[in-house]
């Protein structure tokens, strides 16, 4: 939490609200019926994951070295590298009415009123913000890392840091089906191969592609997921923890 004390941390998506219908097998994008929710304390992601995650998005940023491990650490310390998660605080001095923080790295947005809430619930560009409020106003700017509690971190954000995979991973989840893989991303590509339901995929890239229906996450997503060259699934029948962007963009 920036500069504010953060008493509620509540896990959310993005809101995408549209209803669609559910597609046929083998699936461009669907999974089985484990709730609407693809957050990461709803699902359960493993804690390698979030920290490969927050590290690509931290070093994109543009942290370097030790400084770089830190800012995972405070990520993870913050709000567990959850893209949606929210901070609410009381009124303070500077916040009469209250103020939230949001995203990965908490980023205030009364203090902060510069980082707009798309860019704060998006993890690349709220990483970006985060490395900007740093060089202005160093590691202090954070409280998990002036009260130390980001120390409980510094192990797992270094083995994401120097996961030698290098990437975000995603299990797929259709509930049984295969999922189409497309030579581009779209179902307007042509169908290059299939993945099993419960298979591990590493996450080169996503891009911005057709719209498709997650009927098991009960969403629109345009969000694809390069697994390859030329290999595309679509991200909504994809688990990594949120419906947002979760790696670089291709």
């Amino acid at each position: 939490m920036i500069r504010g004390l953060a008493v509620l941390l509540a896990v959310l998506g993005i809101a995408l609200t549209a209803t669609g219908p559910a597609s046929a097998a083998p699936r461009d994008a669907q999974a089985p019926a484990v709730g609407a929710a693809a957050s990461d304390d709803a699902v359960g992601i493993q804690a390698t994951e979030r920290s490969v995650r927050c590290a690509n998005a931290a070093r994109a940023a543009g942290w370097t070295g030790e400084n770089l491990v830190i800012s995972v650490a405070v990520s993870l310390a913050e709000s567990q590298c959850v893209v949606g998660a929210k901070g609410y605080n009381g009124p303070t001095s500077g916040c009469p009415n209250g103020s939230i923080d949001r995203g990965a790295w908490q980023i205030n947005n009364c203090y902060h009123t510069w980082v707009t809430d798309a860019c704060a619930y998006e993890l690349y560009c709220n990483a970006r913000a985060a490395h900007d409020i740093w060089g202005w106003s160093g590691w202090a700017a954070w409280a998990t890392y002036t009260n130390g509690s980001y120390r409980n971190y510094l192990t797992e954000a270094r083995d994401g840091v120097n996961n030698p995979g290098g990437g975000v991973t995603g299990t797929v989840n259709t509930g049984g089906d295969p999922l189409n893989v497309r030579a581009g991303p779209g179902t307007s590509y042509a169908t290059v191969g299939t993945v099993a339901h419960g298979t591990t995929v590493q996450i080169v890239c996503q891009t911005r592609g057709t719209r498709v229906w997650s009927d098991v996450y009960q969403y629109w997503t345009d969000i694809w997921d390069k697994i390859g060259d030329g290999r595309y699934v679509s991200d909504g029948f994809v688990h990594t923890g949120s419906s947002g962007v979760v790696a670089p963009s291709c």
